[in-house]
């Protein structure tokens, strides 16, 4: 059975004479939001020190990851190059501000997941440079800014037949 690059064997700094020590960890991941993922072509890269601390370990560190997101606004592809710094602990108790250390093992990936997904731009954009919504198919307001869109493609061309013109 291969085991998960995201657990971490701590014994070593589970001592009285423990010192820290630094690990990497790198995997491909699935993790995503509403019109954001991160990469599954790109791994995230962990650069973590593990420090012993008073009934546990303290992770502190980085975290490298590419997402591929899509423009609210006009809807385009893009992918952004990101990092975020990360800092947790893991010890034996069962609160809601920990994370788990079992036995002599951490399992950092929920960690990772947390700092990434809440380091995320709720609304992503793809530059200042852009125009707006794109109100059809056919018209892209980034490309077609001249905004002579054919009315007859509005759904709502119909309805301007329903009322009778004021006099």
């Amino acid at each position: 059975m291969q085991r998960s690059p995201f657990v971490l064997n701590v014994a070593d700094l589970l001592g009285s004479d423990a010192s820290a020590r630094s690990v990497r960890v790198e995997s491909i991941v699935d993790w995503k939001l509403d019109l954001i993922e991160l990469s599954g072509d790109e791994p995230i890269i962990a650069d973590i020190v593990l420090h012993p601390v008073s009934g546990g370990v303290a992770a502190t560190g980085s975290v490298s990851f590419v997402t591929n997101e899509t423009c609210h606004r006009c809807l385009s592809p893009t992918t952004t190059q990101r990092s975020v710094s990360i800092g947790a602990l893991f010890d034996r108790t069962s609160d809601d501000e920990t994370y788990d250390l079992e036995g002599h093992d951490i399992d950092v990936e929920q960690m990772l997941r947390d700092e990434v997904l809440l380091s995320l731009p709720v609304v992503t954009t793809c530059g200042d440079a852009c125009v707006g919504v794109v109100d059809s198919a056919q018209n892209d307001l980034n490309t077609d800014a001249s905004g002579d869109g054919d009315e007859s493609r509005s759904p709502f061309a119909v309805l301007k037949d329903l009322l009778e013109p004021e006099d």
